[in-house]
C-alpha cells in the first residue's frame, strides 16, 4: 500500500515537473491511505491539469476460482493539448483490465 502512495506521489512530481519555460505548480494537493490498501489522490496544477482517482479492496476469483483481495481503482484525468483542445479521461482499472472513455471537454 505504501508504494501505491509513494508512486502516486512521484506521478504528481513529475506532472508537476516544468515543461520549458512554463513554470507549473500544484494548487492542492489530497491523499489518503487505508490499512487495507484502499486509497484516494487528487491534484490541480497551475497549467490546468487536474487528476483524482481512488481505489477499494474487494474479493475477487483467481484462476484456481479462488477468493483473493484486489484492488478496483477508477479515476479521470484532464488536460489540455498543444493545439488548446481540453481533454478528459475516465477510466476504471479492475480485474477486467484498465478501461478509458476519453472526451473533448
Amino acid at each position: 500500500m505504501k508504494c501505491l502512495i509513494v508512486l502516486a506521489a512521484l506521478i504528481a512530481i513529475a506532472a508537476a515537473a516544468p515543461q520549458g519555460d512554463i513554470e507549473v505548480r500544484n494548487l492542492d494537493i489530497d491523499h489518503s491511505g487505508l490499512v487495507d490498501g484502499s486509497y484516494s489522490f487528487s491534484y490541480d496544477q497551475s497549467d490546468d491539469h487536474k487528476r483524482e482517482e481512488s481505489a477499494v479492496l474487494k474479493t475477487v476469483k483467481n484462476f484456481d476460482n479462488e477468493d483473493v483481495p484486489a484492488l478496483a481503482i477508477t479515476g479521470q484525468y484532464e488536460f489540455t493539448d498543444p493545439d488548446g483542445k481540453r481533454y478528459i479521461v475516465k477510466y476504471t482499472a479492475d480485474e477486467n483490465g484498465f478501461n478509458p472513455t476519453i472526451t473533448e471537454a
